[in-house]
């Protein structure tokens, strides 16, 4: 691990051989799956109790908050985690902010973000301090490290500010934009530095942890079983359990460590993962949701709750495509597969059983991806 005595954040060795993630990365996801899991659950009740649209936008609007705060994060330290007291702690200020938007998911739902954007700033403040600390202890980065944390500035201002006006969608896209810009530009003066082996692995593990949301799914599914047993809801379970399995053979099928060295890769690579984490989090979601609908304690009908979660498992597959396959494809037609698979999905909702049959298809697809590998020598 490096350290140094002065505690300055100086670039990583990015050539560093079995580069993994640290305790404090470890424990700093657990305490985002936290807030993960408590917007999954308040998006399950919300969908079930037939508010699919206002659900659907809430989910989508939370989301961005947590998954943006890990990401810049999980970037920020693989370049320059020292590991040192100063760094930890500023580490477990970010957490608390984490926890308070764990904490502020259900007002979010009833239209109340104040708690939520409290959290997300407390988060980015640090990310602030850290990029000054960057400037500071880093005159080759200066000027980029100061565009970062001007940038997160400006946007926090924006997200405070609005928080005293009724919510606009069209200010929350803007400040979201604005908020995507800021690695642009202040990357384009100078970039900073990566581990691609330590993120692959750091994003690899938040994967497995959201995925895991699901597996709480399909524990929920196999409880309503004992107690209400029903063909329809042992089928949902297998579905269940059949479609994760399935989604962790796909995801981990191929590495894509040696792109990531390319940083227009990296970007699209990075951002994108966000409709992975996204999905897979809703899967779980939607299986809860089904099995509300068959033991009679939810108001959608069985056909919306089958297509909600054909249209998770198909966002996490087009997800898979747009990170994964088109990026490490020998062959560009043979990165076309997963696109098919989506389609499939998708019609595969449409139907009795949707689950069940969904989640022997991505067992298929995970057979077939073995089979015929995305890379030949």
């Amino acid at each position: 691990m490096n350290t140094n005595t002065k505690n300055e954040l100086l670039v990583r060795d990015v050539t560093e051989k079995n580069r993994a993630a640290t305790m404090l990365e470890l424990f700093y996801d657990l305490i985002f799956v936290v807030a993960i899991a408590k917007l999954a659950t308040v998006f399950h009740h919300d969908f079930a109790q037939g508010n699919v649209q206002h659900a659907t936008v809430n989910f989508v609007v939370i989301f961005f908050s947590i998954w943006w705060a890990w990401n810049q994060y999980t970037w920020f330290a693989s370049s320059f985690d020292n590991n040192s007291t100063r760094f930890r702690l500023v580490t477990m200020w970010q957490m608390l902010g984490a926890l308070l938007l764990a904490v502020g998911v259900k007002k979010g739902f009833n239209g109340d973000f104040s708690i939520i954007v409290a959290g997300y700033v407390i988060i980015r403040s640090s990310g602030i301090y850290l990029w000054l600390k960057v400037a500071k202890d880093n005159p080759a980065l200066k000027v980029t490290a100061r565009r970062y944390a001007l940038g997160i500035f400006l946007c926090q201002v924006g997200w405070i500010a609005q928080a005293f006006f009724p919510f606009s969608y069209v200010v929350f896209a803007l400040l979201w934009l604005a908020e995507f810009m800021v690695p642009y530009i202040a990357e384009s003066h100078t970039q900073t530095e990566y581990h691609p082996e330590h993120i692959e692995e750091r994003f690899g593990l938040l994967t497995i942890i959201v995925l895991g949301e699901s597996i709480l799914a399909s524990t929920y599914s196999l409880e309503k079983l004992f107690k209400h047993f029903s063909f329809d809801l042992l089928l949902v379970a297998l579905g269940c359990v059949f479609t994760i399995f399935g989604a962790w053979w796909l995801y981990f099928n191929s590495s894509v460590e040696h792109k990531l060295r390319i940083k227009k890769i990296a970007f699209q690579w990075g951002y994108g993962h966000v409709i992975i984490f996204a999905s897979a989090a809703a899967i779980g979601a939607m299986v809860s949701v089904n099995v509300d609908v068959l033991t009679d304690h939810a108001v959608v009908s069985i056909a919306t709750a089958n297509l909600g979660f054909a249209v998770s498992v198909a966002l996490f597959l087009f997800g898979l495509w747009y990170c994964q396959e088109r990026i490490v494809a020998t062959k560009p037609a043979s990165s076309l597969f997963l696109l098919l698979i989506v389609v499939l999905v998708i019609t595969l909702g449409m139907m009795p059983y949707s689950i069940f049959s969904i989640g022997i298809l991505m067992v298929l697809s995970a057979i077939y991806r073995l089979k015929v590998p995305l890379m030949t020598s």
